[in-house]
């Protein structure tokens, strides 16, 4: 078992530059290190228009590589390579890159949450919950739902084109804090495709039931399609074994209920 935050793991990815854990692990949570003398007499970074311009390359290094490990990249994601033939390492400086200025806003951004709307909120403990890049991002540059991915893969391929991201995606991310696997993301989208189509929703609902065979609540939306298909008596097949996963729905019960008396003559 992995017993290290998803930060840390992924931050060992970001530029070559690896950090010790225990620094790292400084990092996220807001704590500090002393830094060593001959890291004090370095040159200090320049052109810094967001961060503050008191920090060292060490410390400007432990926040770049949070957000590298926030969004899944390196850093010529924001940052240009020095030019010429025998040029190495990056240009951190230069602001080439609109991703670079993309960043600061988004730095701004999550300030003004942290600082001008979550510190006035009144709460019911003393720990504020403070937003970063991964609390949206999740280890994508683009921080979108597994819902959106899948609504756009069916407008433009139909249920074939979302039945293989749904796949592609799972194995590539499962496991990971990017997108939901759980039974929710695929039970929602059937809801929204069964307006227009029943049969549609039924292709989601047994690709759910396929990697989800335990939940309820597909069982239960499986009972819902098949009714108003009108296959009753899968329908009710479906609802008992719902209840063989919770005995105890209220819900289950009273639809199936309802079900049974509606085919009984």
């Amino acid at each position: 078992m992995n017993c290290f935050h998803p930060m840390v793991r992924f931050a060992t990815r970001s530029c070559g530059r690896s950090l010790p854990a225990f620094l790292l692990l400084l990092s996220l949570f807001g704590l500090s290190a002393a830094t060593p003398a001959t890291a004090q007499e370095e040159e200090k970074p320049t052109n810094l228009k967001v961060l503050d311009t008191a920090l060292t390359h060490e410390q400007v290094d432990q926040i770049m590589d949070k957000f590298t490990a926030a969004l899944g990249v390196g850093c010529d994601y924001c940052h240009v390579r020095n030019e010429g033939p025998n040029a190495r390492g990056m240009n951190f400086a230069k602001d080439t890159l609109p991703t670079k200025e993309a960043a600061r806003d988004m730095i701004r951004l999550v300030g003004a949450i942290n600082n001008d709307y979550l510190a006035r909120m009144k709460r019911t403990d003393s720990q504020m919950v403070a937003v970063q890049c991964v609390t949206c991002h999740r280890g994508q540059v683009k921080p979108e739902m597994l819902e959106d991915l899948l609504r756009r893969a069916n407008q433009t391929g139909g249920l074939a084109a979302v039945d293989s991201t749904y796949r592609s995606l799972r194995k590539r991310y499962y496991g990971s804090h990017t997108f939901d696997f759980s039974d929710h993301p695929l039970g929602e989208l059937a809801i929204e495709i069964s307006e227009k189509s029943d049969s549609a929703a039924l292709a989601l609902l047994k690709l759910n039931q396929e990697f989800n065979p335990e939940s309820i609540f597909n069982q239960w939306l499986l009972g819902q399609v098949y009714t108003s298909l009108g296959d009753t008596a899968t329908a009710i097949a479906e609802y008992e074994r719902a209840l063989q996963i919770n005995p105890e729905s209220r819900r289950i019960k009273r639809d199936l209920e309802a079900l049974r008396k509606s085919k009984t003559p």
